[in-house]
């Protein structure tokens, strides 16, 4: 895999392998949804508070039933956005309720302002926090970029002239301004959006340290207790079926006494390379210590998995350009069963192994 390119950012804070985003956009799911339903409830508390003083400035006339009408639909559309995002399973489905969301937030703005005859410096500036209040919500940057452009040019199109006293350079003077904010938002939400994600690459790649054996690059003991206790448990709530091989390079120790340790690296790096190579991407394979290596078959009955190993066993059983004889190695095949514990499991597969070297070694027993 091209680490370098499937890690690439583009100059929207996203990643350009697709692959890579979907899975930044799964693991900060739940953090976008908690930002999203409380950004919700809060913008719908603060359109409540306008909505009582206008109550108390307005109330009685038509102006105030009219905008009253609107700002209690984005209020009630506030409190659905909190529940809705709160229960959001995918991402795809939480980005379109955001959208909806931003664009009620500046259609309810517009509507409101319609209703006005005429308006003051005041609306320049709610113009202005609605703007960076869109750019608050965890949205793709280019749905927030087209619906704040359509916002502003709304805006400067049907309300603006409606100020008091606007003159005409002051009017572009207002425009440059929501400009030099849109351009602000854009750099900053984009630099914040590439720096998760970098985050996210240093934390991918430190996980994938801390379970990966250094010298031979597959998974260590640690990663496959892990896998092993969750395939357990799955396999006992669904009856699937589950096996195990455990198996070690024959003569190892000879190899490293007669060709020194060098030599006896290579071996482990080469026969990991080559059970990799045949073996299914579900499969975890593990160095379990020194020169014994073991894989987990996820849904894999006993004879599947004892045909598995013989193909490994043909796969490794090659010669070597660095020494003088052939690699051969041992197998233990073992299947999970009902009552099976973690321990009863490792134990029947090594002894398993242990009838395999005693009775000649380059075999496998099951």
């Amino acid at each position: 895999m091209n680490k370098q390119k499937n890690y690439k950012i583009s100059l929207l804070g996203e990643f350009m392998d697709k692959s890579i985003e979907d899975e930044f956009l799964a693991d900060s799911l739940a953090g976008s949804r908690n930002i999203t339903a409380h950004i919700a409830l809060v913008f719908g508390a603060i359109l409540g508070f306008f909505l009582i003083n206008s109550f108390f400035t307005e109330g009685g006339t038509p102006l105030f039933a009219k905008t009253a009408f609107v700002r209690l639909m984005f209020i009630a559309v506030s409190v659905a956005v909190y529940f809705i995002a709160g229960k959001t399973v995918k991402y795809r489905q939480l980005i379109y309720v955001i959208t909806f969301y931003q664009t009620m937030m500046a259609v309810t703005y517009l509507l409101t302002l319609a209703e006005y005859d005429s308006l003051n410096y005041f609306s320049i500036l709610a113009l202005m926090v609605i703007t960076l209040a869109i750019y608050l919500l965890p949205n793709k940057v280019v749905f927030s970029q087209i619906i704040t452009v359509c916002f502003s040019i709304a805006f400067f199109a049907s309300a603006a002239h409606k100020l008091e006293g606007l003159q005409t350079a002051e009017f572009y003077r207002i425009v440059a301004y929501q400009a030099i904010l849109l351009i602000y938002t854009n750099i900053n939400y984009c630099w914040v959006e590439t720096t998760k994600r970098k985050t996210f690459i240093a934390n991918r790649e430190l996980l994938e340290l801390s379970s990966k054996d250094p010298l031979t690059g597959i998974y260590n003991r640690k990663k496959f207790d892990d896998a092993l206790d969750e395939w357990m448990d799955y396999s006992e709530r669904s009856g699937s079926p589950l096996s195990i091989i455990l198996f070690d390079i024959d003569n190892f120790k000879g190899i490293n006494d007669n060709y020194g340790h060098i030599v006896g690296d290579n071996v482990l790096k080469n026969v990991a390379a080559s059970v990799s190579g045949s073996i299914r991407n579900t499969d975890i394979f593990a160095r379990w210590g020194g020169d014994e290596f073991v894989i987990l078959l996820p849904k894999t009955g006993i004879q599947d998995a004892e045909e598995v190993a013989g193909r490994i066993k043909e796969c490794i059983s090659q010669d070597f350009p660095e020494i003088a004889e052939r690699i051969t190695c041992s197998f233990g095949v073992a299947a999970f069963e009902e009552h099976d514990t973690k321990q009863s499991l490792l134990r029947r597969v090594d002894h398993l192994l242990l009838q395999a070297k005693t009775s000649g070694k380059d075999r496998v027993v099951s």
